[in-house]
């Protein structure tokens, strides 16, 4: 799994060399919502999710700071501090501090699709490097110029 996450990291980095542009301009928000559609530490159905809440601020068109919330069915809630970078404008990675009961670190890459100009569905892969756990996760973002 490692393995698979460096090399999808890389190329991710190798892309981003080409200078893609962003539809989101610096200063914009984007307020996002995902749920986990599957872990590696499920035991089963319902019995381990994790909902999350997040807010990026961009501060140049490909680069945000985010700020959000982890919601935990059978462990405690967390802050997340982190962020993104575009560097292919659907493709994005990610690196969040999960700070609370059990803090992590969670690297992550992702996809968007625009469903109109403001609202984003998103897909996205995350591997908790502490816990040695990886998600997928679904949600729908809203773009505020």
């Amino acid at each position: 799994m490692k393995k698979i996450l460096v090399l999808a990291i890389s190329l991710f980095l190798l892309i981003g060399l080409k200078q893609g542009m962003a539809q989101q301009a610096e200063g914009s928000y984007l307020i996002s919502g995902g749920f986990d559609l599957a872990r590696t530490d499920a035991p089963g159905v319902i019995k381990r999710y994790q909902i999350g809440l997040e807010a990026n601020y961009f501060h140049w068109h490909n680069i945000s700071f985010s700020g959000g919330y982890e919601f935990n069915y059978n462990r405690g809630n967390q802050l997340t501090l982190g962020g993104r970078y575009y560097p292919l404008e659907p493709a994005f990675l990610r690196l969040r501090g999960l700070v609370g009961d059990e803090s992590d670190i969670a690297l992550g890459a992702g996809y968007t699709v625009n469903i109109s100009y403001r609202v984003r569905l998103e897909g996205m892969v995350d591997y908790y490097a502490v816990s040695n756990v990886a998600g997928l996760r679904a949600g729908l973002s809203f773009l505020i110029n």
